[in-house]
């Protein structure tokens, strides 16, 4: 069951940013972690450069605001959209406008941004095939979808647990919220984007380095030896991959 859109306050209070839940993508206190997420924001500013001359950069799940400020100091105009009131609140201390809520009930006008970015985002939102749709209303012409984020059951481990619960009639059930509300293929992502409008120009994948910090006992010694095999695969062939990267224009 998806939550509902009053719960997302919740879900994502301030203990989501702050308990270090290794699974969401961060180990300590994520506020305190500004200084080297300002580092990556200048890194994405630069990327966000390369797609195209404009400078009115909208991202979608902001949390609290480090790549905004960051590409704000380069010279961008930037608006945050972010469920959480906490996250909000320390992005509007380091000067960034943040919409609370969701994309589509953003009061942004048609064709007002140059550059829209979801970094680790479309996995949470409740419908990622109207949020689409709406980064593609407020984008300009010819202005750039910038998206990152998982591809968890595209990996050969995944697809091997998978397929071997599916033969004995298994389902993985997530009782852990918050968490990916969906898991895309490239495939998927493909046409969803295509879905809202946008014309895809490229899409990356990669494989993150095999871990034994989330798993334990001899299963997580077989899940990280596919890793390390799925990681020379996928830079060598960039297919199998766990992340991707995908630019759309419109």
């Amino acid at each position: 069951m998806q939550p509902a859109a009053h719960e997302f306050a919740r879900l994502y209070s301030r203990d989501y940013f702050e308990s270090g839940d290794v699974r969401c993508g961060h180990v300590g206190d994520y506020f305190a972690e500004r200084p080297a997420l300002l580092l990556d924001g200048a890194r994405l500013a630069d990327w966000f450069a390369s797609l195209g001359p404009g400078r009115r950069l909208l991202e979608v799940g902001c949390a609290s605001g480090a790549v905004l400020e960051a590409a704000a100091k380069k010279g961008w105009q930037v608006q945050g959209v972010e469920y959480s009131q906490d996250a909000a609140r320390e992005a509007s201390q380091h000067g960034v406008p943040v919409h609370v809520g969701g994309l589509e009930d953003a009061p942004l006008p048609d064709a007002s941004q140059d550059v829209v970015f979801m970094g680790d985002v479309l996995e949470h939102v409740p419908d990622p095939s109207a949020t689409l749709k709406e980064a593609a209303r407020v984008l300009a012409p010819g202005g750039a979808l910038a998206l990152r984020g998982p591809l968890t059951t595209n990996s050969f481990a995944r697809r091997l647990g998978l397929g071997a619960m599916d033969a004995f009639g298994k389902r993985l059930m997530l009782r852990e919220p918050p968490y990916h509300l969906w898991e895309f293929e490239p495939e998927t992502l493909t046409k969803l984007v295509r879905a809202a409008g946008l014309r895809q120009e490229s899409l990356t994948q990669s494989k993150t380095a095999p871990s034994l910090a989330k798993r334990k006992g001899p299963g997580a010694l077989v899940v990280a030896a596919l890793d390390a095999l799925n990681v020379a695969w996928t830079n060598a062939l960039g297919s199998a991959g766990d992340r991707c990267t995908l630019v759309a224009r419109k």
